[in-house]
């Protein structure tokens, strides 16, 4: 599938949010505004909410590009969704909630996947531990981004991202060695 193509779609989904709510948008607006036929739309995208998966994934991969930590990548999420607050408000109050949300949690899942990987190296937890550990995480970063954006946003990014950095700094470690002990005591 051509990339050029898809970018170009997502452009014109993004110029488009920026003036309007998802539920507002329809497919002929974003094949006019990109100059291509519905055909095209439909050859890449089922629908306006592909288009939406497809432009939240891109948009995430190049918003977190280059970071060389967690932090930097958490950090760079918040300054994105602070940055493109128009957009990400139209998607947030439209019925593309629910993809806005399944990528904060992809984000905040793989963030905490790498924190876990580093921290239980040489430990030996059960696949089912690493999955309770990722997943209860996973959750708190993704709640604690959806209650940020519910709360228009009020508190600076920096501040947000240092204060989960300093109430995560060391506990990927301490969860990992408490449930690997765990582990074995309870076999």
């Amino acid at each position: 599938m051509a990339p050029s193509t898809k970018l170009s779609l997502a452009s014109s989904l993004r110029r488009l949010l920026q003036k309007k709510f998802l539920d507002d948008i329809t497919v002929k607006e974003i094949v006019e505004d990109c100059e291509v036929n519905r055909q095209t739309f439909y050859y890449h995208f089922q629908d306006i909410y592909d288009l939406l998966h497809w432009f939240l994934e891109h948009e995430t991969e190049e918003a977190i590009q280059g970071c060389a930590s967690w932090q930097e990548a958490l950090m760079a999420a918040f300054h994105y969704i602070q940055d493109n607050h128009a957009i990400i408000y139209h998607i947030y109050r439209s019925g593309g909630r629910e993809h806005l949300d399944c990528q904060l949690f992809t984000l905040s899942r793989a963030l905490v996947v790498h924190l876990l990987e580093d921290a239980s190296d040489g430990l030996q937890l059960s696949p089912k531990d690493q999955e309770f550990l990722t997943d209860f995480y996973m959750y708190a970063l993704a709640g604690m981004m959806l209650g940020w954006m519910a709360d228009d946003m009020k508190e600076e990014p920096s501040q947000l991202a240092a204060r989960i950095s300093f109430l995560l700094e060391g506990e990927f470690q301490r969860v990992a060695e408490r449930f690997s002990s765990f582990q074995l005591n309870t076999q």
